[in-house]
């Protein structure tokens, strides 16, 4: 009877956690509570502005053969919804070290997010995250995997999105993995207001212990092995910063602010920023990939006037006094 018991216990567990895995984690692109972040979105400040790659091998298995598709320049600026154009594959356990124009800082919401080259919402080749604020001192962030791990899934076999939490690459070319620096306050070595490198390692999707990574539990991830190509592992497309941002939060200033205003924005030849209870004292402006492309030393005045004309259209961040606003030049 006990021996019953136990066996009818195991399978209510078993049933439980199945269950568990279709509302535990954000599900793929399109449904309900997805938290996947298109790569035009207009929450992006910014991209990674430089990335080393340490390539990988094919076949981690044989060990005989690196992967070679892409270049590290592929990395940097913005992701698209390309395939194949504009990205660089990690290989079996390859890294990718991406810094930034601007630090990452934690701000409400998603921080920044990670793009990967999926065709679709089921083959997905996953990296562990990992930041750091003085590139030295790296820490990742907690990933979890429910994938089963009795059966190995294929080059042709698919991955439940729903099944696996802070690992880049569960989302579809176009759609980037948020990943939110406040999950990592506390850590001591890490200033989440000051992120300046993202270190990406490919998961090697093994379910041979010899060769398998494993999440925070221990738990061997599975996802589609082997790869054996030239673009095998994981493949980057890009990192988007958001700080936190939302165009909401940046544009909704009340005239009681003491921050500074930009008027008329968009823009088109120029554009002027008001402080009228400060004044203003240093400001810069930088593209989205980080470059600074205008410095000025105000004094204190009341309103300054940046010309535009020689700038190509885009968005761009002006920082004013350690406060920052979001134009548009047309």
């Amino acid at each position: 009877m006990k021996n019953v018991l136990l066996a009818t216990a195991l399978v209510l567990c078993a049933f439980a956690c199945t269950a568990q895995t279709d509302t535990l984690f954000d599900g793929p692109v399109g449904s309900p509570d997805c938290q996947a972040i298109w790569f035009e979105d207009n929450a992006i400040l910014g991209w990674a502005t430089g990335c080393t790659i340490t390539r990988g091998y094919t076949d981690i298995a044989t060990a005989t053969t690196y992967v070679s598709y892409g270049a590290d320049s592929d990395g940097i600026g913005p992701s698209s919804q390309s395939t194949t154009d504009g990205v660089v594959s990690l290989g079996d356990g390859g890294v990718a070290v991406l810094t930034f124009g601007l630090p990452i800082q934690d701000g409400d919401g998603y921080d920044f997010a990670v793009f990967e080259n999926s065709l679709n919402d089921s083959f997905l080749e996953m990296a562990f995250v990992e930041v750091s604020s003085d590139g030295v001192n790296y820490f990742r962030f907690p990933a979890t995997s429910l994938t089963q791990a009795e059966v190995q899934i294929g080059n042709g076999g698919s991955v439940n999105p729903r099944e696996v939490d802070n690992l880049a690459g569960k989302h579809r070319v176009g759609w980037g993995t948020p990943f939110d620096l406040a999950q990592m306050a506390g850590i001591q070595g890490l200033d989440i207001n000051n992120v300046t490198h993202v270190r990406l390692i490919d998961v090697v999707g093994s379910i041979d212990p010899q060769y398998a990574t494993r999440d925070q539990y221990g738990h061997i991830i599975n996802d589609p092995y082997p790869t054996p190509w030239a673009s095998s592992g994981f493949d980057l497309s890009g990192v988007a910063v958001m700080n936190g941002w939302r165009p909401s939060a940046i544009e909704s200033h009340t005239a009681g602010d003491n921050l500074f205003k930009a008027w008329p924005n968009p823009a088109t030849d120029a554009i002027t920023l008001y402080n009228e209870v400060n004044g203003l004292h240093e400001i810069a402006m930088f593209d989205i990939y980080g470059k600074m492309v205008q410095c000025v030393h105000a004094g204190g005045d009341v309103s300054v006037t940046l010309d535009l004309g020689g700038l190509p259209s885009g968005m761009y961040l002006i920082q004013a006094d350690g406060q920052t606003r979001k134009i548009v030049k047309k």
